[in-house]
């Protein structure tokens, strides 16, 4: 079976048009599915990943993001953002001896923040603005 890959422009089109509709889309593959039924027609069979609509819907601003997460090992060390791969920012207190320890890590562009226990997005909804 033939696919083909829909531009940008395709897929922000279905995206509004899935939100004139839904005002609240509850998961990321129910997302997807909505969109990939947009998309369709009758000549071509046009599939998008649950990753690619997300970053698009992400730096699209047209809905806004609830990022559901659970707890994650401690230990590890997160370089970017889990969510839309954006950098992380360090948010740091003062300790009563002058030094300084990083108490939790935010994420500018989609929201997401993380403090001790690491915790790693489940589930993405989907909200219209």
């Amino acid at each position: 079976m033939v696919y083909h890959i829909p531009s940008d422009d395709d897929i922000l089109g279905a995206v509004e048009k899935v939100f004139q509709q839904y005002h609240t889309v509850t998961s990321q593959h129910t997302l997807k599915k909505f969109v990939e039924k947009e998309l369709q027609t009758k000549k071509k069979q046009l599939h998008v990943s649950e990753h690619r609509l997300r970053m698009l819907v992400l730096n699209s601003g047209l809905v806004q993001v609830e990022i559901h997460t659970r707890e994650g090992d401690p230990d590890k060390i997160l370089h970017k953002c889990p969510v839309c791969g954006g950098a992380l920012q360090r948010v740091k207190n003062q300790t009563i001896y002058g030094g300084e320890v990083t108490i939790e890590f935010r994420c500018d562009l989609c929201g997401y923040w993380t403090g001790k226990k690491k915790k790693i997005p489940t589930l993405y909804v989907f909200h219209l603005k």
